[in-house]
């Protein structure tokens, strides 16, 4: 009753636009839902928007029209509906927007304040999230023993320190963001301040200060040292991610330790380790730092995941590939490639170019490295100190297990 006598009455303020619709379920689902809307989602919302039908909105985003309507649709309008407080659908969710747009400015969800029901100051603050450079997860397969071990530490342990290491292409990124988002899913979860960094293009520590301090303080703090971010990691419980941090480090002999100019990214982990704050950092890594190596422990707050190859993740990848195959023909593929994600998909690439998808006619050719393969493990090669590209060499030379002597 109370949505039909709204519907047919003039609304006292001009009609809203995109911009403004955007900003306010950004808003709204940050703070129900604690994240923000991936790109997917983006691509339905504004399609929807305009008034254009699945189809259209796939054509136009380049994804399928299948995928938007059986996989990010429901999930979005639902976790929508939650956020506005009440059932909303595609062409239903404008009105809604506009019911709720009367409430800006006055404190509340909207604005990032508490959510809904909360009890005042002594119920938890509402979460902050920098998505940042983070993947879309939502094609993601396997790994949840690891997920579970990461959760464990980072939430349950309280770890300061935790890095995800493993050979280029493994999926540490991909394991990370699906760890961030897996948090965000879950009720109870503790951390006020989350941020997503890459490290892809070796930014200066100043620089990422510069960005990290304002943001886990709430722009309070002037001071973007070191110093202050521990102490602004002591105020709240605040989760820093640090993608790609093998850029800075040397490789080869040096392995673990920092390029030149980058030697203060090791005190702030050394700070980060050894203070008393309720905060964690994650980093991924094909190399382990060095500080890493030297604090970790079981039972200590200083951790190290080392990743490999995933069954299930690869079954998955050339499921979605459309290769053709026996059961026991895409097992081999994925043993000769150790399960590695992005091995797999260059592999499947060329399956499908030059083999028109038969997984049978590419392992009759009994080629194993080529192209972009060659060029992942060279970039992995080169990070190996003299000693171990001779013990690799042996290796390959050998081709059977052989005693360290």
């Amino acid at each position: 009753m109370r949505t039909s006598l709204i519907a047919v009455q003039s609304p006292p303020y001009p009609r809203m636009d995109f911009d403004t619709a955007l900003k306010l379920i950004s808003n709204a689902m940050s703070v129900t839902c604690s994240r923000l809307p991936n790109d997917a989602e983006l691509a339905l919302f504004k399609g929807s928007w305009h008034g254009q039908t699945y189809g259209v909105i796939a054509d136009e985003s380049g994804y399928t029209s299948s995928y938007l309507t059986r996989i990010v649709g429901p999930k979005f309008w639902k976790e929508l509906s939650q956020a506005l407080g009440e059932k909303v659908s595609k062409t239903s969710f404008r009105a809604a927007l506009e019911r709720r747009r009367e409430v800006k400015g006055s404190g509340n969800w909207i604005e990032g304040g508490e959510q809904p029901g909360s009890g005042g100051a002594g119920e938890q603050r509402s979460r902050v999230i920098d998505w940042g450079e983070a993947p879309d997860v939502t094609a993601f397969y396997g790994r949840q023993t690891e997920l579970d071990a990461l959760t464990q530490w980072v939430v349950t342990d309280r770890c300061r320190l935790v890095g995800v290491l493993g050979m280029g292409g493994t999926g540490k990124t991909a394991l990370t963001a699906k760890l961030l988002e897996t948090l965000m899913e879950q009720a109870g979860n503790p951390f006020t301040h989350i941020i997503w960094r890459s490290l892809r293009n070796a930014p200066s520590l100043d620089d990422l200060l510069e960005e990290i301090v304002p943001f886990v303080s709430d722009q309070q703090e002037p001071e973007a040292t070191p110093k202050r971010l521990i102490h602004w990691l002591r105020q709240s419980r605040c989760l820093l991610i640090f993608d790609n941090m093998e850029t800075i480090l040397q490789g080869g002999e040096r392995a673990g330790y920092y390029r030149m100019g980058y030697a203060d990214y090791g005190d702030l982990l050394k700070r980060v380790a050894e203070s008393r704050h309720q905060s964690c950092v994650v980093l991924t890594s094909r190399e382990k730092p060095a500080i890493v190596g030297e604090l970790e422990g079981v039972e200590l707050p200083v951790r190290s995941h080392p990743l490999t190859g995933s069954p299930e993740a690869a079954r998955a990848l050339l499921d979605a590939k459309g290769l053709n195959g026996t059961e026991a023909e895409k097992q081999q593929l994925g043993e000769r490639y150790s399960h590695s994600p992005l091995a797999l998909k260059i592999v499947a690439t060329s399956i499908q170019s030059l083999f028109d998808g038969e997984i049978a006619l590419f392992l009759a050719e009994d080629t194993l490295v080529f192209n972009g393969l060659q060029r992942l493990l060279d970039q992995q090669f080169e990070r190996l100190t003299e000693l171990e590209q001779t013990i690799m060499y042996w290796l390959a030379i050998n081709r059977e297990w052989t005693s360290i002597t």
